[in-house]
């Protein structure tokens, strides 16, 4: 089927990433390690596990739970670990839940670089609410994904709920 139209969509921040030169380490380490020239939005750090908002979102709330340390893979934690990872991303449930009354979530573990995992090669585990009409014409007809809240204002809307993440 030939598409009448065609959708194109300005992001002009993409454009350094586009043309600077590929990142030398993990990048999930350096936001780990504050460092500011890596685009993060972290909304928690404890002192083994992270939550950040993830900054090419599938949805609004959008979350990855992610070791502060460097984890490759699922089998480098301890069940200590384990459990506690999981438990933090229980509770970002709840929060999201809470903050953001989304109908469900959709949540995935990454681990090794490239396919779905990009180049990362950081553990880490999305968190993607679901939402009832978060669709359009623009998602439907245009094939294109359109979100109704900016990073900025969404890290905003969660700052107060980020408490429950402590337990």
């Amino acid at each position: 089927m030939m598409r009448m139209f065609q959708s194109y969509l300005c992001s002009p921040g993409r454009m350094g990433w586009i043309m600077g030169k590929p990142a030398k380490g993990c990048v999930f380490c350096k936001v780990a390690k504050g460092d500011r020239s890596v685009p993060s939005k972290v909304l928690y750090k404890g002192e083994r596990f992270m939550v950040i908002l993830n900054i090419y979102p599938y949805n609004a709330g959008h979350l990855q739970v992610l070791p502060v340390r460097h984890v490759k893979e699922i089998g480098e934690l301890d069940d200590t670990e384990l459990s506690a990872m999981f438990v933090l991303v229980k509770r970002c449930t709840l929060m999201l839940k809470e903050a953001l009354q989304p109908l469900g979530f959709n949540i995935g573990i990454n681990q090794g670089g490239d396919a779905a995992g990009g180049s990362i090669e950081h553990l880490h585990i999305h968190i993607v609410p679901r939402y009832r009409r978060d669709f359009g014409f623009m998602e439907i007809i245009g094939g294109t994904k359109c979100l109704p809240i900016s990073l900025d204002d969404m890290q905003k809307k969660l700052k107060p709920y980020v408490k429950m993440l402590d337990g």
